[in-house]
């Protein structure tokens, strides 16, 4: 009976996917919509749908969990088998993990007050402004890098409330992620912050431990050329 058991046993262990039996990957990511957001136990957003499209094509077992953004960023340095997701990828930060990209393509720019007499020609001239943009974000990075007077804010919806009632000149988002919030936030309709300048555009990222195995790296590599070759990864980051 207990051979039998053990036959048994070791028979829907094979049966099981490949991915099932592997330790699963801990996928970090702050709470940044339209990307990503955990609301009532569940995650969603674009960056949600598009990961984990691509970690079940890859058949790699993942579950999610939310922190802030320098938090997982610092986590997926130190832990093994864990990755955080969006990160802005850029020479900075290069070395520090083990890349999978693009997951999608940001445009960003400033944002000011509707009624706002701010126009810039040129980046340079956003230097007189207090920019308010998201802790630990590649937009703050990139503006602290050149000098640029940055305040950092834990979310995205601290930053417009702080835009809207003239703690800071300036919004250094991306232009989904400012669409989204006046579109999607009742006090902030009539509002809408104006766009003064794209300074850049970005490849959003999976950044992973860089002890992450060779081999799972190259599968999911290939699963995102794939996705963009079949034009999946496209439709998953227009929300379709």
């Amino acid at each position: 009976m207990k051979t039998a058991l053990r036959v048994l046993g070791s028979s829907l262990l094979l049966s099981l996917p490949a991915y099932a039996q592997q330790a699963s990957y801990t996928l970090y990511f702050a709470d940044n919509p339209p990307f990503t957001l955990a609301e009532n136990g569940k995650e969603k957003g674009v960056a949600i749908d598009i990961v984990g499209k691509l970690f079940e094509r890859a058949k790699l077992g993942y579950k999610f969990q939310s922190l802030p953004l320098a938090r997982s960023m610092e986590d997926a340095k130190s832990k093994p088998l864990t990755c955080v997701f969006p990160v802005q990828r850029a020479q900075r930060n290069e070395a520090e993990y083990a890349w999978v990209s693009p997951i999608f393509v940001a445009n960003s720019g400033l944002f000011v007050n509707k009624d706002s007499t701010v126009a810039l020609t040129t980046l340079s001239d956003a230097k007189k402004l207090k920019i308010g943009a998201l802790r630990g974000s590649g937009d703050a990075e990139y503006l602290k890098g050149f000098g640029f007077s940055v305040e950092e804010a834990n979310t995205q919806d601290q930053n417009v409330k702080k835009l809207l009632g003239k703690q800071i000149d300036a919004w250094a988002t991306d232009v989904l992620s400012a669409k989204y919030f006046v579109e999607q936030v009742d006090a902030y309709k009539g509002q809408a912050p104006r766009a003064v300048y794209t300074f850049r555009k970005s490849l959003g990222s999976l950044a992973c431990n860089t002890k992450m195995p060779k081999a799972d790296i190259a599968k999911l590599q290939k699963t995102v050329d794939d996705m963009i070759k079949d034009g999946s990864l496209q439709k998953l980051a227009a929300g379709s």
